[in-house]
């Protein structure tokens, strides 16, 4: 056997899975874009009501009750663990996936609650390398990326545009990383955005991402913001917004 044969293709698996929950891979509509959304906003997400459980598909796939081609899921934490989430979705059919995650930030004006969209990762994890990109750097789609700043412009929300820095190891970051980072220009840290752009490139979908700053690192040490009014501001903010958009 040739020693550079994949033995799993992720739509093998997905077909499988789906037949199993009665589901035929062939003869469901499964959203053209998904949000894949960390934990609390995801919570936030469920309150409103906007979206049924359709699909066992990287989760629980949930569709918006008035847009098929719009739909949200629990976001996989980490790296490794959100690319072989954007496997599935991908293989069912997504084709534009947002990641609205939370992020620590790491440029001395960041605030609490402030909101980020990224043009890509700083790349430190392994998942790149294993796809075959080996690079520092791992890009969002920019038309997908200009969409989300027009996006939340029109709706009146402000936020910062730029790169950012995903790890593996969130406790493994050390002031020498955040001084080299920040020169850099990377706004903010997270662990899941290079997963999901790498496997975007790889599979030809696009990808991008928004950041909620819950947490800043700076010369004082690790400032938690956890529980400032200012995060769920933020995130009712872009989850209105996320409603709103599936109306156009």
């Amino acid at each position: 056997m040739d020693r550079d044969y994949v033995m799993t293709e992720p739509k093998d698996l997905i077909r499988i899975e789906l037949k199993k929950a009665g589901f035929d891979l062939d003869n469901i509509k499964i959203p053209k874009r998904v949000f894949l959304l960390a934990d609390s906003i995801f919570e936030a997400m469920l309150v409103k009501k906007c979206g049924t459980y359709k699909y066992p598909l990287g989760g629980k796939l949930y569709v918006f009750n008035d847009n098929l081609d719009i739909g949200f899921i629990k976001g996989k934490m980490c790296s490794p663990g959100i690319a072989i989430q954007a496997e599935d979705l991908i293989a069912g059919g997504a084709k534009e996936l947002i990641h609205v995650g939370l992020a620590g930030g790491l440029q001395p004006d960041m605030s609490i609650g402030e909101v980020i969209i990224t043009d890509g990762a700083y790349n430190d994890t392994a998942v790149a390398r294993l796809y075959e990109f080996d690079q520092d750097f791992i890009e969002t789609s920019k038309i997908l990326t200009d969409e989300l700043g027009t996006l939340l412009k029109n709706s009146f929300v402000e936020a910062k545009r730029g790169k950012h820095w995903t790890t593996d190891a969130g406790y493994r970051e050390t002031w020498g990383q955040v001084l080299d980072y920040r020169a850099k220009g990377a706004l903010c840290v997270e662990m899941e955005g290079v997963g999901l752009f790498t496997i975007a490139k790889y599979r030809k979908c696009m990808a991008s991402a928004i950041y909620i700053v819950t947490d800043i690192l700076n010369e004082k040490g690790w400032n938690l913001g956890w529980e400032e009014n200012e995060i769920n501001k933020s995130i009712k903010k872009i989850t209105d917004i996320i409603i709103d958009s599936k109306k156009s």
